[in-house]
């Protein structure tokens, strides 16, 4: 091929663009391959060419990938997408520019896809976007879950490293949970909640291979990054997904989540959002009395009044596990409903669920994926998730007092509104406060009243008698509620702000850096607070 012809000169000018260094070396080297016959061409060729920005991905080739570098339209398309370190983002422009975002990435972009992990350009994390230090592109996997994360399965098959870090230590699954809670918050979604599309995500990355507990460069495991950053939801879901809160593995000092969000109370900015997961964590099996390599444990670190909640909140939990177990195990007598068939589908259908996951061995107070699943998948069917049952109950009420409290939150969270009036204007909030005067079902009724506040639930709003769900309760069930609401409507507000400042450059310039260590800004999550 002569540089000199139109395709050369095209060649060229390509190779000035990929390569402004040396443009007419990588052009020859391009050439070189282009007049050799596709069928001659070798893997060493590719090599010598500079074809592998990781050369680990030589030994490690699948066939079908091989072929595919070393095609004329594999070659073209490392030319424009791989060749220079700042090309792979213009990808998801293209695919912008021409409408392809679809459900699975179309074949020629696809093809691109598969030509950067190849090469191994998706390990890149270090280039710059502007001349302030630390501005820099998302490695390739972190941009497609921020901009195309319907193609994030699709990149994982094509070998996409599940764990790639960004050039300041943010995992892949921190990243994406963040970005996925992102466009759950633009949507509406409170930033406190579960949903069923961020379990999906990641049971999606965790089934790749992504680690839930691997600690970013500052010692902070996922879960710390989300919630610090205000993505509780999101963190929550890694807890439920298996994400430890009792180990220490990799932290110098020998402390465990608990500890890190312990001390990560002690800062103003993260005080608030860093307690809510600790008390979260908690019936994930967290334990605050566990001591860490000097003997210090997580509870010793919290302030005395927090200590005491915690100690509250260690006793409902499990006396409500241990209450909803003997339910489960020892049921009562099937209802009219059960027995005619009229029980309202979601009940039925989360109830059977429910009682599957704790045959299983599953705690019965986790909002488990399966649940969200099955209410999800009801919901887009057009079933009402929250037909009341004959009695006038709602269906968070019905399943919390047969012991499946996790299908009821899992309803609370796809609820529109808990503060809807019913009958005589009482909302969910009254029905449960009047369940906790009924000896049998107090336990569980007041666990998933305290549950409610983080959903919306106010027990303050008065029915028609004006008498508010909190007049139904006892004195000390009283103080510990609003304790709980004032405690969320905070957490709430903190999440807000601290997400906030993560997007506002001038509020992030001008926060306080902590001793320990502080996250550059482009970077997708700020390093916890807490000391590795």
């Amino acid at each position: 091929m002569s540089l000199t012809s139109a395709a050369g000169r095209e060649l060229r000018d390509s190779c000035l663009i990929a390569n402004p260094v040396d443009p007419k070396g990588l052009a020859f080297s391009m050439a070189s391959l282009f007049c050799t016959p596709e069928r001659r061409r070798t893997l060493a060729d590719l090599d010598n060419a500079g074809i592998f920005i990781d050369r680990s991905r030589y030994a490690q080739l699948a066939a079908e990938d091989a072929a595919l570098l070393m095609c004329d339209q594999g070659l073209q398309l490392w030319l424009r997408y791989a060749a220079s370190p700042c090309a792979y983002p213009t990808l998801f422009v293209d695919a912008i520019m021409n409408g392809e975002f679809s459900p699975e990435p179309p074949p020629r972009l696809a093809h691109a896809l598969r030509v950067l992990i190849a090469c191994g350009r998706d390990t890149t994390n270090d280039v710059p976007i502007s001349e302030t230090p630390g501005d820099v592109h998302l490695p390739l996997s972190h941009l497609c879950s921020h901009v195309a994360v319907e193609w994030l399965p699709s990149l994982l098959r094509f070998g996409a490293n599940p764990n790639q870090v960004t050039a300041s230590g943010v995992p892949l699954i921190a990243s994406a949970m963040a970005a996925q809670a992102d466009r759950l918050h633009a949507q509406g979604c409170d930033l406190l909640i579960l949903h069923e599309s961020l379990y999906r995500l990641g049971k999606t990355l965790n089934a790749h291979g992504a680690s839930l507990t691997a600690p970013s460069r500052s010692g902070s495991p996922p879960v710390m990054l989300l919630a610090l950053n205000g993505y509780c939801g999101a963190a929550e879901v890694l807890l439920g997904l298996g994400a430890t809160c009792n180990t220490s593995e990799g932290n110098r000092s020998g402390n465990t989540l608990m500890h890190q969000l312990a001390s990560a109370t002690q800062h103003k900015a993260y005080s608030f959002t860093a307690f809510f997961l600790f008390i979260l964590a908690l019936r994930y099996g967290g334990d605050p009395d566990l001591p860490n390599s000097s003997g210090v444990k997580a509870v010793s670190l919290l302030p005395d009044s927090l200590a005491q909640y915690v100690r509250l909140s260690q006793k409902m939990i499990a006396q409500a596990r241990e209450r909803a177990l003997h339910v489960i195990a020892n049921p009562r007598p099937k209802s009219a409903e059960e027995t005619n068939g009229t029980l309202p589908v979601v009940s039925a259908a989360l109830m059977a669920e429910a009682k599957r996951l704790c045959d299983a061995g599953q705690d019965p107070l986790r909002p488990h994926a399966s649940l969200f699943h099955v209410a999800t998948s009801l919901r887009q069917q057009g079933v009402d998730i929250d037909s009341l049952h004959q009695d006038g109950s709602p269906p968070v009420l019905w399943l919390a007092l047969r012991g499946y409290c996790g299908a009821a939150e899992v309803l609370l969270a796809l609820m529109p509104d808990c503060n809807a009036p019913r009958f005589e204007g009482n909302t969910l909030m009254h029905f449960l406060a009047v369940a906790t005067r009924h000896p049998g079902d107090a336990i569980y009724a007041d666990y998933m009243l305290n549950t409610a506040l983080r959903y919306g639930g106010d027990p303050t709003i008065d029915n028609h008698a004006g008498h508010s769900a909190i007049t139904s309760l006892t004195a000390e069930r009283i103080r510990f509620l609003r304790a709980g609401l004032a405690f969320i409507t905070q957490t709430r507000r903190r999440a807000l702000q601290n997400l906030n400042n993560r997007r506002n450059p001038l509020a992030r310039a001008t926060l306080v850096a902590t001793a320990q260590h502080r996250e550059p800004h482009a970077a997708p999550l700020r390093h916890s607070a807490a000391a590795p």
